[in-house]
Formats: C-alpha cells, structure tokens, sequence
C-alpha cells in the first residue's frame, strides 16, 4: 500500500487503478487527480466507519425530484 510519508495510495497504485478502470491518462492527468482521490478516500473511510446500528437507512432515488415548475 502506500507509505508511512503519503498519505493514501501511492501514484503508482493509483496509476494501476486507473489503468485497470481503462481511464488512459496521462502522468499529469493523474499527479493532478490523486489529491481529490485521496480526499474523497478519506471522506469515505469515515463515513464506512459510522455504527448506525438499527438506524441504517436505504437512499432511494426519484428522477422527477424535484418536480418541474409548471407553465
């Protein structure tokens, strides 16, 4: 994984991550991409590791929300 100095992935697992994803970018493209990867990583790390216990909710989604103004 990555090392104990950076934080999240290394550019190299992420570059194989994107590689296996079949994404086609450059080195740029990626050195420029990781930090937002990481940021939202850690987002999600934190939110997997809520106990909502009995109070774990299902999302739905309605494609007519919110309903259209009427003319």
């Amino acid at each position: 994984m990555s090392s104990a100095k950076e934080p999240g992935v290394s550019l190299e697992e992420f570059r194989l991550m994107a590689e296996r994803a079949g994404l086609g970018m450059t080195t740029q493209e990626l050195e420029d991409l990781k930090p937002l990867y990481d940021l939202y990583a850690q987002h999600t790390e934190i939110l997997h590791s809520i106990d909502l216990g009995a109070e774990e909710m299902g999302m739905t989604f309605h494609p007519d929300w919110p309903p259209a103004p009427h003319a």
